[in-house]
């Protein structure tokens, strides 16, 4: 069967800058730069179903393009981009807990000889599942990667702004400005937003319930913590989870937040595992109005409780509005005396007027959550693990037809699926996030609030995501009449 490069070679021989910058892209993804093998051939659609860039259709081809095009397009952003992914071939894994001591039977003895009162220590068992998620890029026509109208139509265009993060989904899809000039590249920019979305999603909201999705950390912050071989109860390892009740954020979240913290804070140095780097996540939407609101409320937390009939509680707007600006510039927050940063994440769920009657119109309602990153200075308890597909080189080595390549240190993996001039990459990635120490978390739920404006989303199934345009021109034709006609 003929390699890629001889398909390319035979191809592209029309268009030589041009194919030798998809050569480049091809061949990154095989053996010469990730460690790959050869790729994948199967049987795609019979006619290409990608979007043109260029020629008669493309939607970059228009005459008179400027040069530099600007992205609008909202990328996830959150949490994942923080936790460690680390390589891992374990599919049921034991991560062991000492949950304490039993109290002891029996009585203290008359004779020094005598037997005295013992205990037992307990241990609990957390595990951990592995996800699959799967997604291909659009068929390609290996003639018409090259085409464009005529010399009108520059293949030389330049982004402006960034579309991936480069956090959650792969990161070997080099040079992405090439989306603009270049088909394959563009499609597996396309596979990579695909990714970036869905691991975003489940991270948060991920659930066995739902076919291939690994439990997210709405399921692993939570009480009713079990061992994993005996099912027995582990209350020892349970979140603090707390419930605002779908009230409108006001001063009272100062308490809430305050007393979760303690409690973490204390589980945290009776076990002695602090220092502890515990982050707050929350939506975005949600930061913006607790931040507004913290200043005032928490540096006059209780004040109006104690102050005196007929005394004055005195509050320095100026200083207000100062310490405000500084929590959303410096993304922190100040609670009992401890800063801890902040991180926000489109991927937590939200509740709106549409999936929850506890809304009105212009109300929106999710949770906040303490999130352990680390214990004892530097230990990982949250983190993200992804199969180590690389670790599949030997078998690959057998395979002279069909073998698979990978990316991103294994955490992905690529197949190239081809009929004569069509082709197509699908891409494979199975991952889980790990949370070692769920007494250590904690989230209040419910939490009400209402923005003046609600911000834009990446997700594309949400009343606050954006696009438009096209992925298909009209074929430009010859206005001019033909020869032939």
């Amino acid at each position: 069967m003929p390699t890629v490069e001889e398909l390319l070679a035979k191809s592209l021989d029309q268009n030589a800058e041009l194919a030798a910058q998809n050569r480049e892209i091809l061949a990154r993804l095989v053996n010469k730069e990730n460690g790959g093998a050869e790729m994948f051939y199967k049987a795609p659609a019979n006619f290409a179903t990608n979007t043109p860039l260029h020629g008669s259709a493309g939607i970059f081809s228009g005459p008179g393009l400027d040069r530099n095009v600007i992205t609008a397009h909202i990328r996830p952003s959150g949490l994942g981009g923080m936790l460690p992914l680390i390589a891992s071939v374990d599919e049921d894994p034991r991560f062991a807990s000492l949950t304490g001591y039993t109290a002891v039977s029996g009585s203290q003895p008359t004779d020094v000889c005598d037997n005295a009162p013992t205990g037992y220590v307990k241990g609990c068992n957390l595990s951990a599942r592995f996800g699959r998620i799967r997604f291909d890029t659009q068929t390609i026509d290996i003639g018409a990667v090259m085409r464009r109208v005529n010399r009108g139509d520059f293949t030389d265009l330049m982004l402006r702004g960034r579309i991936l993060n480069r956090d959650l989904g792969p990161q070997d899809i080099k040079d992405e400005g090439q989306v603009l000039n270049i088909i394959t590249q563009s499609e597996m920019v396309t596979v990579g937003v695909a990714f970036e979305r869905e691991v975003g999603r489940q991270l948060w909201q991920g659930t066995p319930a739902v076919a291939n999705e690994f439990p997210g950390l709405d399921l692993q912050i939570a009480t009713g913590q079990v061992d994993a071989d005996t099912n027995t109860a582990c209350p020892a390892l349970d979140s603090d989870v707390k419930n605002y009740g779908y009230r409108l954020l006001d001063s009272t979240i100062v308490s809430y937040i305050a007393m979760l913290e303690t409690y973490l804070h204390h589980n945290a140095d009776r076990m002695g595992l602090l220092p502890v780097q515990w982050v707050l996540t929350m939506r975005p939407e949600l930061w913006q109005e607790l931040s507004a609101i913290w200043p005032c409320a928490y540096y006059t937390n209780r004040c109006a409780s104690y102050v005196e009939s007929g005394g004055t509680t005195f509050i320095d707007g100026r200083e207000m509005v100062g310490i405000r600006d500084q929590m959303r510039k410096s993304m922190t927050i100040e609670v009992n005396g401890r800063t801890y940063p902040v991180v926000t994440d489109t991927g937590i769920f939200e509740h709106n007027n549409v999936n929850n009657a506890n809304c009105e119109a212009g109300e929106y309602a999710s949770s906040i959550y303490f999130v352990p990153m680390t214990i004892q200075g530097n230990y990982p308890v949250t983190y993200r693990e992804h199969v180590n597909y690389s670790l599949a080189s030997k078998d690959l080595a057998y395979l002279t037809e069909n073998p698979t390549f990978w990316t991103d240190g294994g955490a992905y993996s690529w197949a190239m699926e081809q009929v004569k001039w069509c082709f197509l990459l699908a891409a494979r990635t199975e991952q889980r996030v790990i949370l070692r120490t769920p007494q250590l978390a904690g989230r209040l739920d419910a939490v009400k609030y209402a923005p003046m404006q609600h911000l834009r989303d990446p997700y594309p199934e949400s009343p606050y995501f954006a696009d438009g345009g096209v992925s298909l021109r009209t074929p430009i034709g010859d206005p001019y009449g033909t020869p032939w006609a």
